[in-house]
Parts: structure tokens; C-alpha cells; sequence
């Protein structure tokens, strides 16, 4: 072999090789950015502020804590709010990621004073949770799995509302369409889940760092089952809701840019439950309820209505 051709060779194997290393270093990266909660962002998610008077300050002084396993050993937390009268009506608060229970507290003061008990899990990586990886969905699911299982082995005749917001609506949805589902879960309510979090990642790359989903977005689901134990094709919210036979109401703002608006439509055709919509205009990510709250709560309290006992 002539010495030019063999220069060329192992330039192209030096430049894979840095390819490789590349795509290694960059997919390590995405993962402790969007899923490791020690680093990503540089966001605490244990942290949490609660003003005097504040509904915040409300429910942490009203509810209490209560714990459980999960399926991997963690130790789980949710806040719990029972109702001023003995009720068998739950709501479950699903919060967003990144976020926290405290996050949901206009929504569980809004239940409370429909007379129904509220629980508020922590997710895991969240809150007083114990773990360090986002689920994205995924591993939330089966730990609101956890939770309504210890809910009901309480109160085997409950009837269960889950609301949830952002990541918790793409959890909420996962969970409708899982074979676990217990019959107790009457109504399901998704405000501005994702569809998939594949399309979600790509959205956030592209408009974050203006780059192509491939090769960064598989290899980077590699690493995430590595050290996680989930694939991002596993977060797929609209297969989800295929199976679900849960009454789901959907809500988007038409102006979120952090869930691409055009999702809602995704999940609302391919459910296969009862279903309706509701799409709040002006409305950026997760902030339905405080743009249009009486628009809001009249489309959620009446939908749950159809179906609860």
C-alpha cells in the first residue's frame, strides 16, 4: 500500500476515534445537564421558598409528611393534605420537573376546598425524595404507581382524580395507559405533557443549541439507560394515552415554547379514552391556571364531575 493511502486511512480512523470521543463527551453532557439533578442547571430541587401568608406557607402548615419505597430502594416523600371531613374523593398532584409539591399549591388548595383529600408526591431527585437521576416520566410513573398503591391498601373504596402539570402530565399520562392502573383512578387531567420526550429533547437542542437530534439524542438515551435504567423510547406519552381507557382532559397554552403547543393535538388524537381539551390562548408553559384560573377550574371541576361518583 502506497504511504499516501495509508496517511489517509489513518486520518479518517484518527478523525472517528475524535467523532466517537466527541459524541461520548456530548451525550455524558446532556445527561448530567437535563437529567442528573446534582448538576443540572446548576438547579437544587430540594430547595424551597414559602412566603408569610403565601399558599405555599398554607400547605406546608396544614400537611404532613408520609413516606415509601420504591421499586429501586429509594425513600419516597409526598405531602399530604387530608380533607376537613372524612372523604373517600383523592386528588394526586402530579408537579413538573424541576419543580416541586409546592409548585402545586394553588392546585391542592383549589381541591381542599372541594372537600377532597390531597396528596403531593415528591418526586424522586425532587423535594425531600431521596434519588439523583429524572425519570423524565418514565421512573416517576412507577413510583405514582407506589403511591396509589399505599393510597388505596388506606382506603380500598377511593376515588382518585391525578392532576398533573408538565413532566407530571406526561407521568400522569404514562400511568393511565399502564396495565397496573388500579379502577380507583376515575379522571385523569394532563396540562401541557409533552407527547414523547425524544421530541421533547429535540425541541429543546435544537432551540437551545441549534444542533440535529442524531447521533446526539440516541446516544445520549444510551447513557441515560446506563446509569439510569430507562431509554428515552420508553417516555412515550402518546402510546400511552393509546391505551388508556381513563377520561383525560388535556390542557395547553397556545403560547408555550417550552412544550411546542402543537403536542397537545398529538396526545388528544391518539387517545383512545373520553376525552376533551383545553387550550388557553396567550398561555406560555404551565401557566394556564394563573393566565385564565376561572376559565381553568370551570373546565377541570366539570369534567371531573362527569365521572366521578
Amino acid at each position: 500500500m502506497k504511504r499516501s493511502a495509508k496517511i489517509v486511512i489513518y486520518v479518517i480512523l484518527a478523525l472517528c476515534v475524535l467523532f466517537a470521543v466527541g459524541l461520548v463527551l456530548g451525550a455524558n453532557y446532556m445527561f448530567t445537564y437535563a437529567l442528573d439533578s446534582q448538576f443540572g442547571g446548576g438547579v437544587d430541587t430540594r430547595r424551597y421558598e414559602a412566603l408569610p401568608g403565601s399558599v405555599e406557607e398554607w400547605l406546608i402548615q396544614n400537611s404532613f409528611l408520609e413516606s415509601l419505597e420504591s421499586h429501586d430502594g429509594l425513600n419516597l416523600k409526598a405531602s399530604f393534605l387530608p380533607a376537613a371531613t372524612e372523604t373517600n374523593k383523592y386528588v394526586l398532584l402530579v408537579h413538573g420537573y424541576m419543580s416541586g409539591p409546592l409548585s402545586m399549591a394553588p392546585y391542592a388548595q383549589h381541591y381542599h376546598q372541594l372537600g377532597w383529600n390531597v396528596l403531593l408526591p415528591h418526586h424522586r431527585a425532587h423535594g425531600e425524595s431521596e434519588g439523583r437521576y429524572i425519570g423524565m416520566g418514565w421512573l416517576e410513573h412507577l413510583d405514582m404507581l407506589g403511591w396509589l398503591s399505599s393510597l388505596l391498601e388506606k382506603s380500598p373504596d377511593a376515588e382518585i382524580v391525578m392532576h398533573g402539570v408538565s413532566m407530571g402530565a406526561a407521568t400522569t399520562m404514562i400511568v393511565t395507559g399502564s396495565a397496573q392502573l388500579p379502577a380507583n383512578v376515575k379522571v385523569a387531567i394532563a396540562d401541557c405533557g409533552y407527547s414523547t420526550v425524544t421530541k421533547e429533547f429535540t425541541h429543546q437542542l435544537k432551540d437551545l443549541f441549534g444542533l440535529p437530534p442524531f447521533p446526539l439524542i440516541p446516544a445520549t438515551s444510551l447513557v441515560t439507560k446506563i446509569k439510569a435504567k430507562y431509554f428515552f423510547s420508553q417516555v412515550d406519552c402518546t402510546a400511552a394515552v393509546s391505551q388508556s381507557k381513563t377520561p383525560t382532559l388535556f390542557i395547553h397554552g397556545d403560547a408555550d415554547s417550552f412544550v411546542p403547543f402543537e403536542m397537545l393535538e398529538e396526545v388528544y388524537q391518539a387517545a383512545a379514552c373520553s376525552k376533551d381539551k383545553l387550550v388557553v390562548a396567550g398561555a406560555g408553559h404551565a401557566d394556564s391556571r394563573e393566565t385564565e384560573p376561572e376559565v381553568y377550574w370551570e373546565k377541570v371541576d366539570s369534567f371531573v364531575t362527569q365521572f366521578m361518583e
